[in-house]
């Protein structure tokens, strides 16, 4: 077995025995810092094992697999172990007993880093000059992207999961309906080419984190404390969250636009991975609802578009509930989206025009599934029982190039 200590930057946390593939085999809690450990599950005994297990990058994630078997390693948390555990989203980490690294010496907000599995066939910075570590190795998902300096800027690429850029079009897509709907929380992607990959484009936004402020998960809040039976997941998020400091009043209204937003973009993907908040570093308080993020899984990617309402109106979720309809039965304020400010369908057909892979039959159903939702959406909004709606729509064609605003 392998010792090493468990990190909140230089407060030690616990120490940790690890087996040769880089699992957790025992640990031993430091009484004097407990508060300062990881949000986990509420009485568990083994919660540290969990939380590291989670932490590794998942190995249907791109080609993770491929690249742990040409690195010789025997397991993504393998992965995480050579990689000391470091992560761009908070301060944790682990350092070998007899090692003298200090936070200083590693942490990956000020320190350069390796992006050796950079999907988008850039040129690495020079490996001389570079340490070992990298953020890669912690990064949650199943879509291929990775954390990179790109231009100066840390953040991340993300590709998509099949042979089309559909996945990068919609997160560019989704930040003009947040910048048009005037919403300031929100993470901005933009396009960028990708080369040695099937599809065309990927998409870059910049890291929301820092050295003051770290992400937590909305399953981290939500088993930190034990649910009351009767209460559904979602009010008990809101209400561990104003325990931690983050007021309902700011907390409530965020989460009702994300859910009619993902609605009309038809979002299914928003589990409780995808849905965060942003910690204060020093204070452990909960600052405010982390920028919405990954919505690439919406407006139908890999799916068919339903051809009716009844059928669009049983699209499932991932999320505090399994089906759209039941999430828009959360909302309260309805009044949160203006839906004359919302992008036209035709900006759907300038994105995806982009990928000469995308026919125009599928982007002309993209367009009208779009386009029955915010009709759905606003007939909804104005009070109507959408399961008594039945009416469907033409989108109309047009053609314009959108590549020198989007693509960087």
């Amino acid at each position: 077995m392998n010792p090493y200590i468990f990190k909140r930057k230089d407060e030690p946390i616990a120490i940790i025995n690890l087996t040769e593939d880089g699992s957790i085999v025992n640990y031993k809690l430091n009484s004097k810092n407990e508060e300062l450990a990881p949000l986990h599950t509420e009485g568990s005994t083994n919660w540290l094992k969990e939380w590291w297990k989670r932490r590794a990058v998942p190995i249907e994630q791109g080609h993770i697999k491929t690249m742990l078997e040409k690195k010789g390693l025997l397991s993504p948390e393998d992965f995480l172990v050579k990689n000391l555990g470091l992560s761009l989203t908070d301060y944790y980490w682990i350092s070998p007993v007899d090692s003298d690294l200090k936070w200083k010496d590693v942490n990956l907000f000020v320190n350069e880093f390796h992006d050796d599995i950079n999907i988008a066939g850039e040129t690495q910075r020079d490996s001389h000059i570079v340490p070992h570590y990298t953020p890669n190795s912690s990064l949650q998902g199943t879509l291929g992207k990775c954390w990179t300096i790109r231009n100066g800027k840390r953040g991340m690429i993300k590709g998509n999961r099949d042979y089309f850029s559909a996945e990068s079009f919609n997160e560019v897509f989704a930040t003009k309906m947040h910048e048009l709907q005037q919403f300031d929380n929100y993470t901005p992607y933009k396009l960028i080419e990708i080369h040695g990959k099937e599809y065309q484009y990927g998409c870059f936004s910049e890291l929301f984190t820092s050295e003051s402020l770290e992400l937590i998960s909305a399953y981290d809040v939500v088993v930190s404390k034990k649910q009351p039976q009767n209460i559904n997941s979602y009010e008990h998020f809101i209400k561990v969250c104003g325990m931690y400091g983050l007021d309902e009043s700011v907390l409530r209204p965020f989460l009702e636009y994300q859910i009619m937003t993902d609605f009309i973009i038809s979002g299914r993907d928003r589990h409780l991975a995808n849905i965060s908040v942003l910690r204060d570093a020093n204070t452990l308080e909960f600052v405010k609802p982390a920028p919405i993020y990954d919505s690439g899984k919406s407006l139908f990617v890999n799916d068919s578009v339903p051809a009716n309402n009844k059928d669009m109106l049983k699209i499932a979720t991932e999320s505090f509930q399994n089906t759209e309809l039941k999430l828009l039965g959360l909302v309260k304020d309805r009044s949160l989206v203006d839906v004359d400010k919302l992008p036209s369908a035709e900006f759907i057909r300038e994105l995806y025009e982009l990928d000469s892979n995308i026919s125009e039959n599928r982007i002309e159903e993209i367009m009208r599934g779009y386009e029955m939702k915010i009709d759905l959406f606003s007939r909804w909004q104005k009070g109507e029982d959408l399961k008594k709606i039945v009416v469907n729509f033409k989108s109309k064609p047009s053609n314009k190039n959108m590549k020198d605003i989007f693509v960087e």
